[in-house]
């Protein structure tokens, strides 16, 4: 396997299960030292010890997306830990489903906000100084097709995505000619952990599963592949923009 990040420090958050993890793993499979971010505790501690079973470089960093304090300590200590921070894949997420913008409460709303959009404005405010101490580096942040394309009762997990995308192309034009690129990957219908209640609700399947042209829904490693090029010198000439990995559900 190509080593692409070897000696490279990388942040993943939400890397307790799902993509996070497939993810952190895959980054640690091709020589990153990783530093796993997640609020859940033993998700987290599972995660480094997939990686740590294999060979690989991981340490833990029990982080709240939602909070500057928590954010700032994650950066901190992949800094402290591996003497640099190269990348970021701004990753942790939390949305209530079946909820149209009438039927979301307040605190629904502003709990997606803060965790889904102002997780990665926090994951973006530290990560780019201690990036810029070190010359550089790649930040993926993991957007949604349904940023882009509306799917139904979904309105604060939209408009959280919306704000990634847009706060993707932001970061990316302030910082580009200071060596730091941001790009979005945005997934489709993927298996996950997190997912399983879209997986159990007949009517929203029917109505994504007609348009996933490729006849089947996506696994984390479809995400950890784009997330990894992203992050890669094979991407050198990208930044502010959004991959969408769906399986053509935006074409049909």
């Amino acid at each position: 396997m190509a080593q692409r990040f070897t000696g490279k420090s990388v942040i993943v958050t939400g890397a307790g299960s799902g993509i996070g993890r497939r993810t952190a793993v895959r980054f640690a499979e091709e020589g990153a030292l990783v530093t796993v971010a997640d609020i859940d505790e033993a998700g987290g501690k599972a995660t480094v010890e997939e990686i740590r079973a294999a060979g690989g470089t991981a340490r833990l960093s029990v982080t709240d997306v939602s909070v500057p304090d928590s954010v700032r300590s994650m950066v901190d200590g992949a800094v402290n830990a591996y003497g640099s921070l190269d990348v970021l894949h701004n990753n942790a997420y939390w949305a209530p489903l079946n909820r149209t913008v009438t039927d979301t409460s307040d605190e629904e709303w502003a709990r997606t906000i803060a965790v889904t959009l102002t997780g990665v404005f926090l994951g973006c405010k530290y990560a780019v100084p201690a990036m810029l101490a070190s010359g550089g580096g790649a930040i993926v942040n993991t957007a949604s097709t349904a940023g882009l394309v509306a799917t139904p009762s979904f309105a604060a997990y939209m408009a959280a995505k919306g704000g990634v995308i847009a706060l993707t192309r932001s970061v990316a034009f302030d910082f580009g000619k200071q060596g730091i690129r941001c790009n979005a990957v945005a997934p489709g219908l993927i298996q996950t952990p997190a997912t399983e209640p879209v997986f159990r609700d007949p009517a929203r399947m029917e109505f994504l599963t007609s348009k996933l042209v490729l006849g089947r829904a996506g696994n984390p490693d479809d995400i950890a592949s784009a997330v990894l090029f992203l992050a890669s010198p094979e991407s050198g000439f990208m930044t502010g923009q959004t991959m969408v990995v769906d399986g053509g559900r935006q074409i049909a």
